[in-house]
């Protein structure tokens, strides 16, 4: 099965797109949907818009995971990530596939052992399972790319009868 995991943001979306089979995973990208801050929120929400459907049509996924929105202080950011994830649910939808929320904590138990696990371990664990290397002294927002591999896996583990490792 190809999965598409997203996770969603107005300044950078990130995406992942992986292929479970008999032995295990298959990474075939990641990258980010980026916007510039300068821009009008509109414009950047239509950014978001075509980047998902463009790696939509590049990869054909048969089915999208995507983070789901947990902020429990600045509400601003809230609705303009939620307006991301708007988006992104739109693109999704005009191209018929499903797609499933999952929140972080669920995330982060499945892949790091622990609802609580942080960031730097999600990450580094995407990384060794991918052989990822970073490159050093550029800023790639791979965070966000990462974390979209992330609940990719997610979703596979939870819809799989036999888990993959």
């Amino acid at each position: 099965m190809r999965i598409l995991g997203i996770d969603p943001g107005t300044a950078t979306t990130g995406f992942g797109v992986i292929e479970t089979g008999k032995n295990g995973f298959t990474l075939l990208d990641y990258g980010l949907v980026s916007t510039d801050k300068k821009q009008a929120h509109g414009h950047r929400l239509d950014l978001i818009y075509k980047g998902i459907s463009g790696v939509i049509a590049k990869h054909s996924p048969e089915v999208v995971a995507i983070e789901r929105l947990f902020f429990a202080t600045n509400a601003l950011t809230a609705i303009a990530v939620g307006q991301a994830i708007g988006v992104t649910k739109l693109a999704v939808h005009h191209a018929g596939l499903p797609i499933f929320d999952y929140a972080p904590m669920q995330v982060k138990l499945i892949i790091g052992g622990s609802g609580k696990a942080d960031k730097k371990k999600i990450k580094a664990i995407i990384k060794k399972m991918f052989k990822i290397r970073e490159k050093k002294g550029q800023k790639t927002h791979f965070d966000n790319s990462a974390d979209a591999l992330a609940i990719a896996i997610c979703h596979a583990k939870k819809t799989s009868p036999v888990s993959r490792h």
